[in-house]
């Protein structure tokens, strides 16, 4: 009972830096993250405004908006190095349970949010808020520890739903965007109550609270369907 449970451990921490290695020796997928959400951030910069209006109430919306569309390219990309090196059917073929597959592409999926964010953050601080308050940006960066189990569980799972399909390159952002809408909208909310100047904590938490309960629910609906979406 005991050899048990460090087995999906050993298999998990294999799993995760199987692909961050790749990950660091290639980067190609948070490269393209990155340069996706700069250059979607400063197209919005010039489409809403210019740098001499206030575009702070507008902020958190533009932030998670573009988050989300970068999220799609990190999910696209989870199962891709399985299938150029055809991997896939050896990895489907050991014994390793399909939740600590789905944990260990949640985990690198949130990995590469995270990331992201730590350079997206702070230009979207420059492009949009005025006068940013570096205590300000620390509550930005919790909402996207929060939101960030929330995107990476969905995105794990409907990775994996997507893997098998033919048209898989148009049917997950057809899947993940609608269901990430509210995450969007409670992180967007949980931004602008903090970035906007109101510093309105209440509505801070109420709306990080929603995120963990979505993280929460999702990750009990792909712990319940994963093995058989894989297995389908």
């Amino acid at each position: 009972m005991s050899a048990a449970r460090p087995a999906w451990r050993r298999q998990l921490r294999a799993l995760l830096l199987k692909d961050l290695r790749l990950e660091l020796r290639t980067r190609d997928t948070v490269v393209a993250m990155l340069l996706f959400a700069i250059v979607a951030m400063t197209i919005f910069q010039f489409a809403v405004g210019s740098r001499g209006e206030d575009l702070t109430p507008a902020a958190g919306g533009i932030l998670w908006a573009v988050l989300a569309l970068t999220a799609v390219l990190g999910v696209g990309r989870s199962w891709v190095p399985e299938r150029e090196q055809r991997v896939l059917d050896g990895i489907l073929g050991a014994p390793v349970p399909r939740d600590v597959l789905m944990a260990a592409k949640a985990g690198a999926i949130y990995a590469y949010l995270l990331a992201v964010e730590i350079v997206a953050v702070p230009v979207m601080a420059l492009f949009f808020i005025r006068e940013p308050d570096p205590v300000d940006l620390l509550l930005i960066g919790v909402v996207c520890l929060i939101a960030n189990v929330g995107i990476a569980v969905l995105g794990s799972l409907l990775a994996v739903l997507a893997l098998f399909a033919r048209a898989r390159e148009l049917l997950l952002p057809v899947l993940f965007l609608p269901s990430l809408l509210p995450v969007v909208i409670a992180a967007a909310g949980a931004t602008h109550a903090v970035a906007a100047g109101t510093n309105d904590l209440a509505e801070y938490r109420g709306y990080c609270l929603f995120l963990g309960v979505y993280a929460v629910i999702f990750g009990l609906v792909a712990y319940a369907t994963y093995e058989h979406v894989f297995d389908d």
